[in-house]
């Protein structure tokens, strides 16, 4: 599998940025979850399948994290423009969800943004 990536040092709520200009996966994962990753061998990572751009993650705790945009499967191969960078911490980011996230993730994000939309009056109802 061919695919795109960038090695960031970043401490606790840090926010990597990637702009893409395809529907792609973008995975973020610490050193050793990479290496396991080029292994082929089983690994953990945050993101999913996202087909807006930019994604955003904020860094959940201080480590080296690895970017990772696929350029598609072996079989299905796909030409993939990205850029990436790190922005500073910033209470009003959010991370961006995958399009192939687990139900109670996606809902727990929608849930999250409501209430954050209501005027506080609202909010104690």
């Amino acid at each position: 599998m061919k695919f795109l990536h960038k090695t960031f040092e970043l401490k606790k709520k840090e926010i990597i940025e990637v702009d893409i200009d395809v529907a792609t996966k973008v995975k973020f994962m610490t050193g050793r979850d990479f290496k396991n990753y080029k292994l082929g061998k089983t690994y953990s990572y945050y993101g999913g399948l996202y087909d807006e751009s930019p994604v955003r993650f904020v860094v959940p705790y201080e480590a080296v994290w690895n970017v990772v945009v696929e350029k598609g499967t072996f079989r299905n191969p796909i030409e993939v423009v990205a850029k990436c960078g790190v922005i500073p911490p910033n209470s009003t980011v959010r991370s961006s969800i995958a399009v192939d996230a687990p139900e109670h993730v996606r809902l727990a994000e929608a849930s999250d943004l409501g209430e954050a939309a209501l005027p506080e009056a609202e909010q104690g109802m």
